[in-house]
């Protein structure tokens, strides 16, 4: 049998997808997963919620002693508007069947303040999350523990895998196969009841890398994409995916003093590889000719004093291992940051997934500004805190350990201010690094270009 996913409200395909009989205790009955705060602008929100039964439901904002009214779209999306800026907001959420009571869930969130040049940013942030196999994850809470202003899941938030007990992640047979299984792996980890504080409170965000798009180091080639992508749009609330002339997952919105850039590393991927080993470097690509041009494009007529890039793999590491742009596809990267220069755009600073340690990267450019990443991975894959050694040109150091990464931007005046970066442990707290903290901060003036 075949469902679509926009129309996916029966019963039927939620037990297919694994979901009933796995939601934790604090999911009412009538909500099978979520609610989940998605974006949120000054004045307007998304909540994704997520229900299995036909049924009467309402959705009321109180803010300010006022109640705004929710629209609840077919794709499990619920729409505000008319909120008030930087003010806290309690969505009540009100499902009803046919011969039961009113069920309620409750999220409690901010909404954003206006653009402005100057203001203080957190953002939590961190990848590959094997919970379906080590369900006990703890990072979550600490998460949620922050209170950041916003969440951003930087791919693998899930690992489609072979099956239960046998957890390979490339083979002819996984949950990669069909929609219905890439919805059930999405799922188990959307009602992971560690992860429902964070999402219940915090503007969350997520993009793919590998192991939540498709089998191993998947790349465009991978015969189900359109159906990674349909599932992907359905399960995540960011502000929008991909533009008319050139689908996938990226998008961007404005945050305080930082644009945001969410980036598809998967959907347009052609690399040199095993079953591809005549693939040359200028014929290389990981966000492809349409998203790079729309990048640039925005990164051009950005105004704010800080761009954030998140992807889900690596874009300025020259460890040569593994997988990223500088090992991957040096074309593109030369493009992006000739563009940079040609442009006098700075303040750009990258966050990134995928490589199983946190890291903390930086490329001095000659005639530019310094351009920093911070590599948050992985939330949990049962790896204990220590050092790591790595030894390559944009290294600055690294650590092994469940854990996420906590961006703080702090600017407080025309190139003045600064970003901080923290490792932070499953207690929230900073790991010792050789008797150092796991932290990293650079001045606002060490990023941008000098006047």
């Amino acid at each position: 049998m075949v469902y679509s996913i926009r129309l996916v409200t029966s019963i039927s395909l939620l037990a297919l997808a694994g979901v009933i009989g796995t939601m934790p205790p604090a999911h009412a009955v009538n909500i099978a997963a979520g609610p989940m705060v998605g974006h949120v602008t000054e004045s307007t929100a998304v909540i994704w919620a997520m229900s299995h039964h036909e049924m009467t439901k309402e959705a009321i904002a109180v803010q300010a002693g006022k109640r705004i009214k929710g629209f609840w779209a077919s794709d499990h999306k619920i729409h505000f508007r008319g909120l008030i800026p930087d003010s806290p907001v309690h969505v009540i959420i009100r499902t009803k069947t046919e011969g039961h009571d009113w069920e309620t869930n409750d999220v409690f969130f901010r909404t954003a303040e206006p653009p402005e040049y100057t203001g203080t940013l957190r953002i939590a942030f961190g990848s590959c999350t094997q919970d379906s196999r080590r369900p006990y994850v703890p990072v979550f809470e600490a998460m949620a523990f922050e209170q950041p202003d916003l969440a951003i899941f930087v791919g693998d938030n899930s690992y489609f895998v072979v099956g239960e007990g046998n957890w390979r992640t490339s083979g002819p047979i996984g949950d990669w196969n069909t929609r219905e299984q890439m919805l059930s792996r999405h799922l188990r980890t959307r009602t992971n009841p560690y992860l429902q504080r964070l999402i219940q409170t915090t503007p969350s965000y997520g993009i793919w890398d590998d192991h939540d798009y498709g089998p191993n180091n998947a790349d465009r080639e991978f015969e189900n994409k359109e159906e990674a992508l349909e599932v992907f749009k359905f399960v995540w609330a960011n502000p929008y995916f991909g533009t008319p002339e050139t689908p996938g997952i990226f998008s961007k919105f404005r945050r305080g003093p930082a644009d945001i850039f969410l980036m598809d590393n998967r959907y347009y991927k052609y690399v040199k590889n095993d079953e591809r080993p005549n693939v040359k470097p200028d014929e290389a690509e990981i966000w492809g000719e349409g998203q790079l041009n729309w990048l640039m494009d925005e990164l051009k007529r950005s105004t704010a004093p800080i761009k954030i890039i998140a992807n889900g793999t690596q874009i300025i590491s020259q460890d040569g291992r593994g997988e990223g742009h500088f090992n991957e596809a040096p074309k593109e990267i030369e493009k992006l940051l000739d563009f940079l220069k040609k442009n006098k755009i700075g303040g750009v600073v990258i966050i990134s997934g995928d490589r199983h340690f946190t890291e903390v990267l930086q490329l001095k450019q000659d005639g530019g500004p310094d351009i920093v990443e911070f590599t948050s991975s992985p939330m949990q894959q049962g790896s204990k805190i220590a050092p790591l050694e790595r030894d390559h040109p944009t290294h600055v150091w690294a650590m092994r350990g469940n854990s996420y990464g906590l961006l703080t931007v702090n600017v407080t005046g025309k190139n003045e201010g600064s970003i901080r970066f923290e490792m932070r442990d499953a207690n929230n707290y900073v790991p010792d690094r050789n008797g150092e903290p796991a932290v990293a901060e650079y001045s606002l003036e060490s990023l941008m270009y000098k006047e």
